[in-house]
């Protein structure tokens, strides 16, 4: 007998805007689960690491991210309910449906939002010396400002960290964060 296919579920945003904690509480709601932090990947690179926001580092980044992917849709292939996490954009997601679809895996988007100063605190918070690159991850930011076609997956994450994850379960539960795979 073939365990039906687990969904994925995106949590993308900014660094600093909860993504990490939010997806770690949804995963909490599914067994089995898995949660997958992408920077895991990202810090899987030994040499040669290119800033990710560089524009000397799309072929890396879609390396990494297709190994995301792969590993998302392995567990959820074996009936595992996938939340991920990391910095991604509607066309990356889009294109995560389109390949998900073939092995008859749901992709669902949420997207966590905060103002610019918020992040930049909790990233200066949580780790001395981050960012590297302020004006790296002003950039980063404001990639998150229009998530268009997407902005109804978006969740203020000014909101306690429960509060995001019990709506986000409650969206994805109604099917409103589905992304179609075609």
């Amino acid at each position: 007998m073939t365990e039906a296919p687990g969904p994925v579920i995106v949590v993308a945003g900014p660094s600093g805007v909860g993504k990490t904690t939010v997806s770690k509480l949804l995963a909490e709601n599914f067994d089995p689960s898995a949660h997958i932090d992408t920077d895991v990947f990202l810090y899987a690179v030994v040499n040669g690491l290119v800033e990710p926001s560089s524009e000397k580092a799309q072929q890396q980044n879609e390396i990494i991210g297709g190994a995301v992917g792969a590993a998302a849709l392995e567990f959820a292939a074996g009936g595992y309910s996938v939340v991920l996490d990391g910095d991604f954009f509607p066309d990356g997601v889009q294109g995560l449906a389109r390949w998900a679809s073939r092995s008859r895996v749901e992709v669902h988007y949420v997207v966590l939002r905060a103002d610019f100063d918020t992040c930049l605190r909790r990233v200066q918070q949580r780790r001395a010396g981050d960012p590297e690159s302020v004006e790296a991850f002003r950039l980063l930011h404001s990639r998150f400002e229009d998530v268009s076609p997407f902005e109804a997956n978006v969740f203020d994450s000014a909101e306690p960290p429960e509060h995001i994850a019990a709506a986000a379960l409650n969206a994805f539960s109604a099917g409103r964060l589905l992304v179609r795979g075609d």
